[in-house]
């Protein structure tokens, strides 16, 4: 469950609402800051911030938030030493301080923005500000951020489309995969030439198609990530070859390793391709399997996620370093790889809202 959930269910609202986001967090905490939640009036919820300790004090300030239609600032001290109402009931140590606001007018317009924005694979930030016990917003794209140099307390919260992964092959064994990617915040897309079987997606995002007639509907991009599952020789070697001509990310192979070296010809795999797929923790059976895939996946998306913020650092400083000329050009080692194998490849605060202008 991640923040995108949170934005599809306002989406759908039909009920008064208020969004609880954690801004700050002191020592240890169940969830870290820009962790949310919705709360409905209803009582339902969406997301999580914390293992379930203090969901029912938020819950009981719905009401008053809603009709108030003003945020509200709230602290837990969990620190058993400091205090004996959530400290030791709850044990995790830390401080955490969450914003609750109503989910009504401009609020909810920028979340559904907001959507629109993830929805077409753009960052999105949303900026919060106090000033004179109003809170104030900003919606900017990555390319549109501006920092701040105001003095009131401010957050904000960096949202990136979800890493998105094509499911090639619909079979029986495919539907693990679907589930635990899905349910790990990955945006996946099942793809398969036989509708029979693509029919066991229900809600899910579908392609019809073999490889050829996949290319230009799926269009692969460098941040994708490519699963091959159909366990038909010939379309995954079209699956592959397809994916490395798009350069995808990541490009994970189901099968045994003489059914892979038959897929690349007794060739070794370029760098990219990883097979057979998962973590090697001995799975047995589908679901097993399912699981030491989507581990992979999880670790290779935080790992993609650092050198991402290493790039961005480095970039900074780009125009320093060219003034000393710029490095020999690297030669596509992964190209070359393929080339054989597939050739031609604390205090409660009150308040109102505004726009941070």
């Amino acid at each position: 469950m991640d923040m995108l959930d949170i934005l599809r269910a306002i989406r759908q609202l039909e009920q008064p609402a208020v969004l609880a986001t954690i801004v700050e967090v002191e020592g240890h905490a169940y969830r870290k800051a820009g962790a949310a939640m919705l709360l409905k009036w209803s009582g339902e919820t969406v997301g999580t911030v914390s293992p379930g300790c203090i969901e029912s004090d938020l819950l009981e300030r719905v009401p008053a938030i809603c009709e108030a239609n003003q945020y509200e600032m709230v602290e837990y001290n969990m620190q058993p030493d400091e205090d004996p109402i959530w400290g030791e009931s709850v044990g995790c140590g830390g401080v955490i301080r969450i914003l609750l606001e109503p989910v009504e007018g401009e609020l909810r317009e920028l979340l559904l923005t907001m959507l629109e924005h993830l929805n077409r694979g753009l960052e999105v930030q949303l900026s919060r500000e106090i000033r004179d016990q109003e809170l104030c917003y900003e919606l900017c794209t990555k390319d549109t951020a501006v920092i701040s140099t105001s003095n009131d307390w401010r957050y904000s919260m960096v949202l990136k489309p979800r890493q998105r992964v094509i499911l090639f092959g619909a079979g029986l064994d495919a539907i693990p995969i679907y589930h635990l990617l899905t349910q790990s915040s990955f945006r996946v897309i099942v793809a398969d030439w036989r509708p029979g079987l693509l029919a066991s997606f229900s809600g899910a995002e579908i392609a019809l198609g073999t490889p050829g007639r996949l290319e230009g509907e799926l269009q692969l991009h460098e941040n994708d990530a490519v699963i091959v599952c159909s366990h038909h020789l010939h379309y995954d070697r079209e699956m592959i070859h397809m994916s490395l001509a798009q350069k995808a990310r990541y490009i994970g192979v189901m099968g045994s390793s003489k059914r892979i070296n038959m897929l690349f010809e007794g060739e070794n795999p370029p760098a990219n391709v990883k097979a057979p797929i998962g973590l090697s923790i001995g799975a047995e059976g589908p679901y097993e399997i399912a699981v030491s895939i989507t581990a992979e996946l999880i670790a290779l998306r935080k790992e993609w996620l650092n050198k991402n913020q290493q790039s961005n650092k480095e970039a900074r400083n780009d125009h320093i370093r060219n003034l000393f000329g710029g490095g020999a050009e690297q030669s596509d080692g992964q190209t070359e790889a393929a080339a054989r194998a597939f050739p031609g490849l604390s205090a409660r605060q009150y308040g109102a809202s505004c726009s941070i202008g």
